[in-house]
This record gives C-alpha cells, structure tokens and sequence, in this order.
C-alpha cells in the first residue's frame, strides 16, 4: 500500500514542477488542483467535441431522417469503455487525494511545536521554551478607518511579529478561548478551526524570508476583520537570536507589559 501511495505522489509532484515551494502544504493543494484540472478538460473534450458534432452532422433537415433510428440493442464495447474508465479515473483520483490528505494533515516528524490561542479579537502564540507573541490592534477599535499598518504599528513600524524559522516545518497546536475561531496561514494555504475547549492540529512550513499573513476565517463578532497577525520568516541562526532573547530586528519585538497582561487576566482586552 506504502508503494502505490508513494508511486501517486511521485506522479503528482511531476506536474508541480522541480521549483522549491513558497510554502507547504500549499503545494500539494496546487499538486491537486492540477491534476484535476487536467482530467476535467479531457473528460470536458472527449464529450463536447463528439457532442458537437454530432449535433451538427445529423441535424435535422427537411426529407431526411425523418424517422429515427429503431435500433436497441446497444453496443457492449462501447459500455464496458464508459463504465470502466470512470471507475480507474475515479479510483486514481480517491487514492491520490488521499495520498496527498495524508501529508496535508500529519506534520512531520521534525516540527517545530507552536501552541496558538485565539480570543476576540487577537491571537497568542507560545513557543517551545515559553515565550510568547500577543498579536491584537493596539490601537482604538472604534476608528473604523484604522489599516491594519495603523492598527498594529506605531509611527507606522508594524509591531508584534511572529518569528518563524525558514524552511523549518511548524506544528501548530490550536485552541480558542471564548468563540470558534479559524486559524488561516495564507501562503501555505492551511485552514483549521479552533474550538473552546478542544486542541486542533494544523501544520505549515514557509521557505522563503519575508512577511506573511495570518486571518481569522472564521466570523467570530464585531472586530472579526481586525483579527490578524503577521509571521516574520527569517533565518534559522536570526531567529534562534531571537528566540534567546536578543534583538533580531528593531521595532518587532513584542511588548511585555501586553504579554504580561493577556498572562494575568486570560483575556486581552483591546483598547
């Protein structure tokens, strides 16, 4: 079983290119995605283009065909081949997805453990040894023309970044504390939602040095919209610095008298 599994992936990677991923499992998605996309447009051809011909080439005419064909009894060969290819195809394409679901949803072994909590409206991330990101707008919730740069930032520098190392796979163990929220990191294309009082698993992994999204995809009261954060991916040596406790980049470290508070009263209030 091991066999043909990896045989199916190896088939499916082939149409994903040899180009390393922005991020994963986002590549699976599009493994997927293309796959079908091919069999749609084939399975698409082999039925419109006979059908329109067909269409064309008995199409009625004053004096001829008249009377329709009477004959009933069928041709066997031609329903062996339409009954048994769309069982292969489908069949292909239910071990496959599964092939690939199985990635999707396992993080592998190496990963690194990244516990998230959700509130209304912000989100707290904990690390292995304890450090924790609180991301929340800082800023008057009532100014409905706040951007998120305004929101979160100060003199327009963007505070409270989540550090994750580059090409280093994350396991993210999620949970919320008031209201069902969804954990959505937008490269690598991962949804999960988060309920109070159970853990949810997702994983994800970002290969290249930047900033990226993470949203709420789950409506979840008033300030849903403002319910974002932002990862700061960045070398395995920057952000072991940064994890230590020393400074990575000025001007994205998080407050800790906000860390202290969301530790102190379980709730982050936003102001």
């Amino acid at each position: 079983m091991k066999l043909i599994l990896g045989i199916l992936l190896l088939s499916g990677f082939a149409l994903a290119g040899s180009e390393e991923p922005l991020a994963r499992p986002h590549d699976l998605w599009e493994v997927i995605y293309k796959i079908w996309l091919v069999i749609t447009v084939i399975i698409y051809a082999v039925v419109a283009i006979p059908s329109l011909y067909f269409m064309f080439r008995y199409r009625y005419r004053k004096g001829e065909n008249e009377q329709g064909d009477q004959e009933h009894e069928g041709h066997w060969g031609l329903e062996a081949l339409w009954t048994i290819v769309p069982l292969i195809i489908v069949l292909y394409l239910a071990t496959h997805g599964f092939a690939l679901f199985t990635q999707m949803r396992k993080p592998p072994e190496n990963a690194m453990e990244l516990k998230v909590t959700a509130f209304a409206w912000g989100w707290m991330f904990q690390y292995p040894n304890g450090k924790m990101v609180v991301a929340s707008a800082i800023r008057d919730t009532e100014d409905k023309k706040c951007k998120p740069e305004e929101c979160y930032g100060v003199d327009g520098v963007f505070q409270q970044y989540v550090y994750i190392p580059k090409g280093v796979p994350v396991k993210a163990i999620l949970t919320s504390q008031d209201v069902l929220h969804s954990f959505y990191v937008q490269p690598a294309g991962v949804t999960q939602d988060m309920v109070p009082g159970r853990t949810t698993v997702t994983w994800f992994q970002i290969n290249k040095e930047g900033e990226y999204w993470v949203f709420c995809r789950e409506y979840c009261g008033q300030w849903h919209s403002r319910m974002f954060a932002k990862l700061k991916v960045v070398s395995k040596e920057e952000f072991e610095r940064w994890l230590s406790g020393q400074p990575a980049d000025a001007g994205h470290e998080p407050s800790d008298e906000r860390v202290a508070n969301i530790n102190s009263s379980g709730q982050e209030v936003v102001r």
